[in-house]
């Protein structure tokens, strides 16, 4: 199993020797100064450059987290942390989840509102791997406060947290206008977050035609279907045959409450 998943099921330790729960009793120095574990609190699909040996996010651990909400909801907490670092907080209200200036905003807002810092790379981190890890509206509500509140943050930077918050993830945010055609190109990538993607974007397509279409009975017999004939294809030999494990079946419901609540507010 990955040390990702053991590690935020608190079973197991960093390469440090470390639990989840140590790294989230740290102060504001320690997470500032410490570079070596913001990689596998935060994982990517993508390798580190720094770390090395850092695990990455597969399949297994897409599935896992998107199948299991125990997991999802550390990694919430492990957002909340780091959102505090920077001197925000979280607030879940009626109207959705929403990422605000916390009471120490004003000290913490340097450790990233400024021109050029390593912060601005773990932010893009932290957008991306809370999209691939099942907390989409968080990443996206982190997004908009960064928007809003930044005030000496190079353009640089700003593009990429744009690219790691609206980019198909398939899409690494380092990917250059001519390294892709387009924000949504699904011809590179993890296979498993291009299949997720193309799921996705069937969904959506679907829905178009048809407002009243059933998400999980559409993806389960058309894309299931055309991925079982594409056979065994997935990261590390276990591929998507067909639309029948939990993580699946979770995936189908993510994609059909983000289509509805993207055609709620455009109504």
């Amino acid at each position: 199993m990955s040390l990702i998943i053991t590690f935020y099921e608190g079973t197991d330790t960093d390469h440090r020797g470390r639990y989840l729960s140590d790294i989230l009793g740290w102060n504001a120095n320690k997470l500032e100064s410490a570079h070596d574990y913001i990689q596998i609190v935060f994982p990517l699909p993508e390798a580190s450059a720094v770390q090395w040996s850092a695990p990455t996010i597969n399949r297994q651990v897409f599935d896992a987290f998107r199948a299991r909400p125990e997991l999802r909801d550390r990694l919430k907490d492990s957002f909340q942390k780091i959102l505090w670092f920077y001197g925000f907080e979280l607030a879940d209200g009626e109207d959705g989840v929403k990422v605000r200036k916390g009471p120490n905003y004003d000290n913490h807002s340097d450790n990233w509102d400024v021109r050029f810092d390593h912060n601005h790379l773990r932010i893009t981190r932290i957008i991306r791997c809370l999209r691939v890890l099942g907390l989409e509206n968080e990443a996206q509500a982190f997004y908009a406060a960064l928007e809003q509140n930044a005030r000496r943050v190079s353009s640089r930077s700003r593009e990429y947290w744009r690219r790691a918050a609206e980019r198909t993830l398939n899409l690494r945010p380092d990917l250059d206008g001519g390294d892709i055609r387009g924000d949504d190109d699904l011809s590179i990538g993890p296979r498993f977050l291009r299949d997720f993607e193309e799921l996705r974007k069937h969904v959506a397509d679907s829905k178009k035609t048809d407002d009243s279409v059933d998400a999980t009975e559409t993806v389960e017999n058309g894309v299931g279907d055309e991925a079982a004939k594409k056979g065994d294809i997935a990261e590390g030999g276990s591929g998507v045959k067909n639309v029948e494990t939990k993580a699946d079946k979770k995936m189908v419901v993510d994609m059909k409450t983000t289509i509805d609540t993207e055609s709620a507010v455009k109504r």
